[in-house]
């Protein structure tokens, strides 16, 4: 067994600290646009906001319910991140989406920091700070940053956890410091997402300790680790034991977690090496670098190297053989693999035929995406049989963003292409700039103007629009009843049956919002009833959880 090396070599790269500074803040900065005007986005990021919402409307910090049913699946905290975000807004159940958002892009911003920290246990500023910008911004760092959920937490609770173990690791910590760091991330890990954190824990562990020798594991003294933990998770985990009387363990173990394990859940089932596929969308702009740097895993045999592979190797592994997959599933390891490719491409440049399919990928990736970008508003409104106005999305602000991205990627795949050192500001500087600029395009001027998508803040504003009464109740018929819904209009939102919906509509201020196939079957209902109901509006638009086309036709009972 050897002993790693403690030493931090140079990395070779000719940025400066400033100019390493300069690309960490271009992150940040990409993460504001679309961060307070993109709605909703069905289905996940709702249902934990709804949960939350409820939170603060009964004061019931301990049991995750949506509407009426318990929602058994992660634990809480995300949740009390979110709700001390509503609190400190002082908007109370009123607050704006964006609220819920912060702990999300606070994360994100905090997992960068994090990983520069984590970088700098083996490499010069200016690398870890790459680092940090490669891995910032990411298009699945910055698609987490913008959407009220918990993965952009879990990745810092993570980097956190790694960046201790790394200097526990290399005997650069003194004291107490890095250990209670390590099982501070990994307690606040387990809060935030469950097994996620400890799997990645014990597989490093596991990994290091086999290279390097098993006094790893006293030297991050794990009794003080066990009361760490318990003092963190405990209180909570009992709490929602004595509150749902085990159930929430029964259901977020036996049926969520194993179930994701053993089956493909909610139709999420994708064979082996899907996430390998994946990572050239969501990693870039990091995985061109990937790609530059792939002859020097075989081949480099640095601390760093052999950390990177400790952590992101064996769950990688674990996530390809699970059959269910999502694409933010991998987002824990993206940090290790922007640490072994800055620490590649710091000690040697790539070989000629990887430096030019790494110069395509840039190139090619920003202007398939920008590509994409202007495609998708097109295709949803022909879905939906909206006119498409062509000109007005090619003569507004959108083309020229989209170029200044494409071009700052023509810029980093040139620079690259024609000998220019892969960690240069020419090559890694105009990739990420290109990355931060694009995404900036899709989420702050694209994505929140394709109006057909939200379908869910077109049915409230009609719905106050058409009702001769303030804060109207909207009860759904025919099946569309995605979390949006309920989080905009309200928890006392129906989701119901014709007869019910016209019941309801009898007694209290309600619009009866109606897809299609149900329309026949609540005016038939409204006619036994006796009840007359006018149908002043009818909204279509395009369902992004399901992939198809909804139209809806809103019921109001007539004034008498």
């Amino acid at each position: 067994m050897s002993t790693p090396p403690t030493a931090r070599p140079h990395d070779g790269s000719s940025i400066s600290v400033w100019a390493s500074i300069a690309l960490v803040l271009l992150v940040f900065l990409a993460y504001v646009p679309g961060f307070a005007t993109v709605p909703p986005l069905d289905r996940d990021e709702p249902r934990y906001t709804q949960a939350t919402k409820q939170m603060v409307e009964t004061g019931d910090y301990v049991q995750i319910r949506f509407q009426d049913a318990p929602r058994n699946k992660k634990p809480i905290g995300i949740h009390w991140l979110q709700a001390a975000a509503v609190w400190a807004s002082g908007d109370g159940n009123e607050a704006p989406l964006w609220v819920y958002r912060m702990p999300s892009i606070i994360g994100a911003i905090a997992a960068v920091l994090l990983s520069v920290w984590m970088a700098r246990a083996f490499l010069p500023l200016g690398g870890a700070l790459i680092v940090g910008g490669l891995l910032g911004a990411t298009v699945i760092v910055g698609v987490e940053a913008r959407l009220a959920k918990t993965d952009a937490v879990l990745l810092a609770t993570v980097v956190l956890m790694q960046g201790a173990l790394a200097r526990v690791w290399l005997r650069e910590a003194k004291g107490w410091a890095a250990p209670i760091a390590f099982w501070v991330g990994l307690a606040l890990g387990v809060l935030v997402k469950g097994p996620i954190a400890p799997m990645v824990a014990v597989l490093s562990v596991l990994v290091l300790s086999w290279r390097s020798g098993w006094s790893l594991v006293p030297r991050l003294r794990p009794l003080v680790g066990v009361l760490i933990l318990a003092l963190i998770c405990l209180p909570w985990f009992v709490a929602i034991w004595r509150a749902t009387d085990g159930a929430f363990f029964a259901n977020a173990l036996g049926r969520d977690f194993l179930g994701k394990a053993a089956t493909g859940q909610e139709g999420h089932w994708a064979p082996p090496l899907t996430h390998a596929a994946l990572f050239f969308v969501v990693a870039w702009p990091l995985a061109p670098f990937f790609v530059a740097a792939a002859r020097g895993f075989f081949s480099e045999r640095s601390a760093a190297l052999l950390f990177a592979a400790a952590w992101a190797i064996p769950s990688w592994i674990v996530f390809e053989i699970t059959p269910t997959k999502l694409p933010h599933y991998t987002l824990p390891l993206l940090p290790a693999i922007a640490l072994a490719v800055v620490a590649v491409l710091g000690s040697a440049e790539p070989p000629r035929f990887l430096r030019r399919l790494a110069s395509f990928a840039l190139i090619a990736t920003p202007l398939g995406l920008v590509l994409v970008a202007l495609a998708a508003p097109a295709y949803i409104a022909s879905a939906v049989g909206l006119p498409i106005n062509v000109t007005g999305i090619l003569f507004s602000w959108v083309t020229p963003i989209a170029v200044v991205a494409i071009g700052l990627g023509v810029v980093a795949g040139m620079s690259l292409w024609r000998g220019r050192a892969a960690l240069s500001l020419p090559v890694v500087g105009a990739g990420i700039a290109s990355a931060a600029v694009a995404q900036a395009l899709a989420w702050g001027l694209i994505v929140p103007n394709i109006a057909p998508l939200w379908v869910s803040p077109t049915i409230v504003r009609t719905a106050d629009a058409v009702s001769s009464c303030p804060d109207p109740r909207i009860a759904s018929v025919g099946g569309f009843n995605e979390p949006s819904l309920i989080f905009l209009a309200g928890t006392d939102t129906a989701l119901t049956g014709p007869e019910e919906a016209v019941a309801l509509a009898e007694k209290e201020c309600v619009v009866i919002v109606s897809r299609e196939r149900t329309v026949a079957g609540v005016r038939a209902a409204a006619e036994a009833a006796g009840v007359t109901l006018r149908e002043p509006a009818t909204v279509t638009g395009f369902n992004i959880s399901k992939g198809d086309p909804v139209r809806l036709t809103f019921f109001v009972k007539e004034a008498p």
